[in-house]
C-alpha cells in the first residue's frame, strides 16, 4: 500500500470513529431525530473600511478591489424549534429542501453525500453542513469544538490580510495592524510584478522589524523560474514563509524552494478535499496546508483535510474567504478541536464596518477567543442579514 494511501484510510477511520462518538453522544441526549425542517439561503456583502479596504488583489485575476466581505447564509429551521447557521459561498444549484426535506440534522455525512449526488457544488454546500453542526451543538447544548472530540486552545491565532498597495501604504497598514489589533503575523499580497513585491516586502519589513512576521501571497502568479528568484531575494530581506509562489503542480520546484533556499512553503490553492493533498504531502511539497471549508466541502472537510497532514507531520492553517462572523466563528471551533492547526489562520474580519452577528467577534492581542456556548457559540441578527442581503 502506497504511503499516502495510508495516510488517507488513517485520516478517514480517525475521523470515523470520531463521528460514531457524536452520534452515540446525540442519541443518548435527544435521541438523535431532530429533523429539517426548512432550510433558508441568503447572500450577504458586508462593507470593508481602510485600512483593510478596497482590498486589491493581483491584477492579472481581476484583483480591482475587494469592497467588503460575503457568503451564503444558510439557515435550517428543525422540528425542534431549534435553528442552525451556516456560511458558504455561491448559490445552491438545486432547491436544498428537495434535498434534505426531513433528513436527520445528525447524519451530517448523508447529507453531504446527499447534497453532492443532487449536484449542489461545495460552497453552498458547506455552508449547510456549518448550519447542521451549529443545530447539533444547541441540541446537544455542547460548542461545536466540544463535537469535534475536544479543545486543545482557548484563543486562536489569526493573521491580518492586506491587498496590494504601495510601499509605503503597505508599512502604514502593517504598522495599523499591529498598534490596533495586536497582529503578530501578516500577509501581503503578490504575484503581479517582482520588483514591486520585493519593494513592499522590504517597506512592510522596515516597518516591523522582529515585531511580526511577514507572508507574501502570490496565488500562484510566479512561473517556477520566477519564483526562485524571488524567494531567494525575499530570504535576504528577513521572509521566512511564501504561499503560493507557483502552481503545486510544479511540484519539484516547491520541493526545491524548502530545501535549497529554506524558505517555508505554504500551499493553499488546489487544496479542497482530503485526497487533493496526498501527492503534495508524500512528496514533501509544502511546509502547511491551508484548507478552507468552500472548497472541502464543510468543516468537517477541512477536519480530514488536517488528518491526512497530521499523518505527514504538517500542520494546517485556515484559509479566508473575505468571511463574516459565522465562518470566523466556524474557524476558532476548527483550529481550537486539531492540535495541528498551531498557526495563524488567516482573516480580513478586522475590517467590517459591522457583521450579521448580534455582538460581533473581538480581537485581543491578534486572537480571538473560541466561543464557548452552543453550537458556534453566536448569535445572528437577522434584520442583518436582510440589511446586507445582496
Amino acid at each position: 500500500m502506497f504511503p499516502d494511501l495510508r495516510s488517507y484510510l488513517y485520516a478517514s477511520q480517525i475521523l470515523s470513529l470520531g463521528l460514531l462518538w457524536i452520534h452515540r453522544l446525540l442519541q443518548r441526549n435527544t435521541g438523535g431525530k431532530m429533523r429539517i425542517k426548512q432550510i433558508t439561503a441568503t447572500s450577504v456583502r458586508i462593507p470593508y473600511a481602510a485600512p483593510v479596504g478596497p482590498y486589491i488583489g493581483r491584477r492579472s485575476v481581476g484583483g480591482h478591489g475587494t469592497l467588503g466581505a460575503g457568503g451564503l447564509i444558510v439557515k435550517i429551521e428543525t422540528d425542534t424549534g431549534i435553528i442552525g447557521w451556516g456560511e458558504g459561498t455561491g448559490q445552491f444549484e438545486t432547491d436544498p429542501n428537495t434535498v434534505l426535506s426531513a433528513h436527520r440534522v445528525a447524519n451530517i455525512e448523508g447529507a453531504l453525500v446527499a447534497m453532492e449526488q443532487a449536484g449542489i457544488s461545495r460552497g453552498p454546500m458547506s455552508g449547510a453542513e456549518m448550519a447542521l453542526w451549529d443545530a447539533l451543538g444547541k441540541q446537544a447544548d455542547l460548542p461545536v469544538c466540544q463535537l469535534f472530540g475536544g479543545q486543545v486552545r482557548d484563543e486562536v491565532d489569526f493573521c491580518a490580510c492586506m491587498g496590494l498597495k504601495e510601499p509605503a501604504e503597505s508599512a502604514a497598514t502593517a504598522r495599523e495592524y499591529m498598534d490596533r489589533w495586536g497582529f503578530r503575523f501578516l500577509k501581503t499580497k503578490a504575484g503581479d510584478n517582482p520588483d514591486d513585491d520585493l519593494r513592499i516586502a522590504e517597506s512592510i519589513q522596515g516597518a516591523v522589524g522582529d515585531e511580526a512576521v511577514l507572508r507574501p501571497d502570490a496565488n500562484n502568479g510566479y512561473s517556477p523560474e520566477e519564483a526562485e528568484s524571488v524567494l531567494r531575494r525575499m530570504k535576504s530581506l528577513g521572509i521566512r514563509y511564501f504561499e503560493d509562489p507557483c502552481s503545486s503542480e510544479h511540484l519539484g520546484a516547491l520541493v526545491r524552494f524548502r530545501l535549497e533556499i529554506g524558505m517555508g512553503i505554504l500551499v493553499n490553492m488546489g487544496v479542497g478535499t482530503a485526497d487533493t493533498v496526498l501527492t503534495l504531502l508524500a512528496n514533501k511539497g509544502a511546509d502547511i496546508i491551508m484548507p478552507d471549508t468552500p472548497t472541502a466541502g464543510g468543516m468537517i472537510g477541512v477536519k480530514k483535510v488536517a488528518a491526512v497532514a497530521e499523518a505527514h507531520n504538517v500542520p494546517c492553517l485556515m484559509h479566508c474567504s473575505h468571511d463574516p462572523g459565522l465562518k470566523t466563528a466556524a474557524i476558532t471551533h476548527i483550529a481550537a478541536s486539531s492540535p495541528n492547526f498551531s498557526g495563524p489562520n488567516d482573516t480580513c474580519y478586522h475590517g467590517l464596518t459591522d457583521d450579521i452577528l448580534v455582538e460581533p467577534l473581538k480581537f485581543e492581542n491578534g486572537q480571538i477567543g473560541v466561543p464557548s456556548n452552543p453550537g458556534l457559540g453566536v448569535e445572528v441578527d437577522e434584520a442583518k442579514i436582510e440589511r446586507y442581503s445582496a
